[in-house]
């Protein structure tokens, strides 16, 4: 049996562009699910999912990030 990947995805605020404005969370996001608030920056969020296996793919005011268990 295969494992589904970790996936988040972020819509950044329209009025201020560093902070969160939505997300959605598949399966896990530990241990940085902490730093997912609406209105929290978007940008300590980024570097706690960096460090711990996230891949990033962004297009405009929406982010996703991945990761395979």
């Amino acid at each position: 049996m295969s494992k589904f990947p970790d996936v988040i995805v972020i819509v950044r605020d329209k009025k201020n562009f560093a902070l969160i404005g939505s997300f959605q969370i598949i399966g896990s996001a530990k241990p940085c699910k902490e730093f997912l608030k609406v209105g929290a920056p978007v940008r300590e969020l980024v570097f706690c999912l960096l460090q711990n296996g996230f891949t990033i793919t962004e297009q405009g005011e929406v982010g996703v990030f991945f990761r395979t268990r």
